[in-house]
C-alpha cells in the first residue's frame, strides 16, 4: 500500500520559499516573477508576438543558469529544445560571453570555467516536425536522468510542432499528456521548464482578439504565464531594443509589470 506525506502549512513554505531560481539579468523581470527569476520545479509561458523577446530570454535563461554558486547561482546546465529554428549559436556565444564577464567583475577575479567549458552546458535538440518533437519528449526522462544537472529547459515554441496535420481534438489529448509529463519532470527533479508560445487571432461577434494559441484550457496548465511585448516601434537597430512583460498569472505573485531591454549582452533592465 503506497503511503502518502502530509505536511503542514509552514513545512509548504519553506519547501516553496527554499526553491532556488534562474535569474533573468534584469531585477525588474526577476522581482516581477516574485521569485527572484524563475523558480525550479516551476513551469513558466512566455506569450508574445515575433519579435517580442521570447527566444532572447530563452537564451538569456540558459546563461544564467551557469552563474557561479559563490554569486548565488546554480552552476547548472540547460536543455534548449527548438521546434522552430529559433535558435542561433552566435547569438547564445554573445549572450553568454557577456554573462561570463559579468559575473568576472563582482567577483573581482577569473572564473573557474572557461567560455569552451561553458558552452558544452547548454546540450541542444532540433525537434522539427510533430513526429520529431514527441519522440524526444518522449526520451526526455532518460535524458534528465543522465544529466542530473540540468536545471533549466528552455522549449521554444510549445505550439509550433501543433501547426498542421492534427486535429484540435487530438492535438489537445497530446498535449495535456506532455504538459503532465513535464509537470512531473519539473518537480521531482527540481527544474525549471520555460516554454514559449505564439499569439493567435479569436474571431469573436464584433471584432478578433488576440490570445496566446493553444486555447483557454492551455492557459491553466502552467505556474506562470507572461505575456512579452513591444511597446513602441522600434527604427534604429544600434540601439537596445525595450519591451514590456505583464505577468498575466502567477501561483506565487499578483499580477505585475516590468519593463527591460534587449541589448548586445542579452537581457537587460532599462536605465
Amino acid at each position: 500500500m503506497k503511503s502518502f506525506k502530509i505536511y503542514n502549512a509552514t513545512e509548504l513554505w519553506q519547501r516553496e520559499t527554499s526553491l532556488p531560481s534562474v535569474a533573468t539579468f534584469s531585477q525588474s523581470l526577476d522581482n516581477m516573477l516574485g521569485t527572484a527569476g524563475v523558480q525550479l520545479g516551476s513551469i513558466t509561458e512566455l506569450l508574445g508576438l515575433p519579435g517580442s523577446g521570447k527566444t532572447q530570454l530563452c537564451l538569456q535563461l540558459c546563461a544564467s543558469v551557469q552563474i557561479p554558486k559563490d554569486l548565488g547561482g546554480l552552476d547548472a546546465e540547460a536543455l534548449y529544445i527548438d521546434t522552430n529554428t529559433n535558435f542561433t549559436i552566435s547569438r547564445f556565444r554573445e549572450i553568454l560571453s557577456a554573462s561570463l564577464l559579468r559575473c568576472q567583475s563582482i567577483l573581482e577575479g577569473p572564473l573557474q570555467v572557461t567560455e569552451d567549458q561553458a558552452l558544452d552546458k547548454l546540450h541542444y535538440v532540433n525537434a522539427f516536425g510533430l513526429e520529431k518533437f514527441c519522440a524526444f519528449m518522449y526520451t526526455l526522462p532518460k535524458f534528465v536522468e543522465a544529466h542530473p544537472n540540468v536545471r533549466l529547459i528552455a522549449l521554444d515554441s510549445i505550439s509550433y510542432p501543433f501547426k498542421e496535420g492534427i486535429s484540435t481534438k487530438q492535438r489537445t489529448g497530446l498535449l495535456f499528456r506532455l504538459m503532465a509529463d513535464l509537470q512531473r519532470i519539473a518537480v521531482e527533479n527540481q527544474i525549471a521548464v520555460v516554454l514559449t508560445n505564439e499569439m493567435s487571432t479569436r474571431v469573436g461577434l464584433a471584432s478578433g482578439a488576440v490570445v496566446g494559441s493553444l486555447g483557454d484550457a492551455w492557459a491553466h496548465r502552467c505556474n506562470a504565464r507572461v505575456l512579452l511585448s513591444t511597446p513602441h516601434q522600434h527604427t534604429d537597430v544600434s540601439e537596445p531594443t525595450h519591451r514590456l512583460a505583464l505577468l498575466l498569472k502567477s501561483n506565487v505573485s499578483p499580477s505585475a509589470v516590468a519593463r527591460f531591454q534587449i541589448t548586445a549582452e542579452g537581457i537587460r533592465d532599462v536605465e
